[in-house]
């Protein structure tokens, strides 16, 4: 899987501290997302016939939008504000208004969000703490030795700001006062994550050639390396105390003329202690796996459910299996309701046929078509009573979880809708796109 279908992972609180963050799995595997829809050439035309054209929604305000923070996990927002950089500006606005609180100049979106505070990164080298409530400067730190490249991140874990670069190495800081509690220089983050700390072990993530993981345990009191784990792994949730890794053959990621055996799904656990791997559950005999990709895996137990499919087609199957019985498992298709666009979330998923939506109820198989323009989807994302879409024709649609209703709909004005994960606070719908922001009035 390239970097680009990367999907991040689980949301740590720190200290009763901790609002927002940029990485985490919870985060990213409640966005709702089937990577291929960017893509239009994916997608077949189809032939639908005109729904009713819906009502429009209020934007409330609108906002150009820096690019790095769409892809974030959740969306910087505290205490009925939103915090985002445009042009290397920093704002803060009221989110029901839009009203400018404060701005601070060359800084860039958020890293965390506090209640009280803001950390950002400027001059491509600096991590610097803003006061949430007056913009002003509370502490700034040069954190870099060279201009960070784009993955540089931080985050608030269990009483510390811990600081990861592209270029190499990981540092602890004192959130209040700024100061350096440790520093490890040798541990590669390219395209990595901070996962947080488990059993007293603070867990990171890198790859080592786009291809391969490497994971790897830290003291977090001295930042000294534990153990190094590597192999061909993606972190699906964590239970149990243990990492839940889905593996994935390295014939895969080859030209192979013969046949390769192997199996749709392969689960293994992680301890955070040791890093020591164990308990490989494979899922599905398959008498070829070079061209299986797996687009997203997600436990709800009792059920593993895996969206998968040849990366080079359009069509993508989602498949449902018990945890725990191997490949005893008896499987469930739900490729009856088009292609896995979505899901699950919140024990709903989506599928696509032709610009046709359709949710289904995972507890009990109830469908739900959903009144969508006549445009391909690009992104769907489901959150409280809402469902989100974004459209190839620049449309964004809200509707009814429950009735599948339209409850309104407007024009982005962009060629690229694909969107981040969406905010919902006190009736307004925060939508990031990779260079716009839009509060819409949602209808109660």
């Amino acid at each position: 899987m390239s970097k680009l279908f990367k999907l991040g992972f689980t949301a740590f609180l720190a200290s009763g501290l901790l609002v927002y963050s940029m990485a985490s799995i919870t985060d990213a595997r409640s966005s709702i997302i089937n990577p291929l829809n960017t893509r239009s050439a994916l997608f077949a035309a189809a032939k639908a016939s005109l729904s009713p054209k819906p009502a429009a929604i209020q934007v409330r305000w609108q906002a150009k939008a820096d690019g790095g923070g769409f892809s974030a996990g959740k969306q910087p927002v505290s205490n009925g504000v939103i915090y985002y950089s445009a042009n290397n500006i920093l704002y803060a606005k009221n989110i029901s208004t839009g009203k400018l609180l404060w701005s601070y100049r060359n800084a860039a979106n958020p890293q965390i969000v506090t209640n009280n505070s803001v950390f950002v990164f400027a001059n491509s080298d600096h991590l610097l703490k803003i006061s949430a409530t007056t913009g002003k400067l509370i502490w700034k730190v040069k954190v870099a030795r060279l201009p960070m490249e784009v993955g540089g991140q931080a985050r608030l874990i269990n009483g510390k700001v811990i600081f990861a670069n592209e270029r190499g190495g990981i540092i602890a800081y004192n959130p209040v006062s700024g100061k350096k509690l440790w520093e490890n220089p040798k541990i590669p983050m390219y395209a990595g994550s901070l996962y947080g700390e488990y059993n007293g072990v603070l867990v990171v993530y890198s790859t080592v050639n786009n291809i391969r993981s490497q994971f790897y345990g830290l003291d977090p009191a001295t930042g000294k390396q534990l153990w190094r784990t590597e192999g061909i792994y993606d972190v699906i949730s964590v239970d149990g105390g243990n990492f839940v890794l889905q593996k994935r053959a390295n014939e895969q990621n080859k030209t192979i003329a013969a046949p390769v055996p192997g199996h749709l799904l392969t689960l293994v656990q992680m301890d955070p202690a040791t890093g020591i791997i164990t308990g490989e559950e494979n899922y599905q005999p398959l008498g070829d796996v070079r061209r299986t990709g797996s687009f997203f895996t997600f436990i709800q137990k009792p059920y593993i459910y895996a969206a998968s499919g040849d990366p080079d087609q359009s069509e993508i199957s989602l498949t449902r299996f018990t945890r725990g019985q191997g490949e005893s498992a008896a499987s469930k298709s739900y490729n009856g309701y088009g292609s896995w666009v979505a899901g699950p979330v919140e024990g709903m998923a989506f599928f696509q046929q032709g610009t046709k939506l359709t949710g289904v109820n995972l507890a009990n198989d109830r469908i739900q078509t959903f009144n969508t323009p006549s445009s391909k989807i690009v992104k769907v994302e489901k959150k409280d009573h809402y469902v989100f879409a974004s459209y190839e024709d620049g449309s964004f649609s809200v509707m009814d979880a429950e009735s599948g209703a339209s409850l309104g709909q407007f024009n982005t004005g962009l060629s690229y809708t694909y969107f981040g994960n969406i905010a919902i606070d006190n009736g307004t719908a925060l939508i990031r796109f990779e260079s716009k922001l839009f509060a819409v009035s949602l209808p109660k």
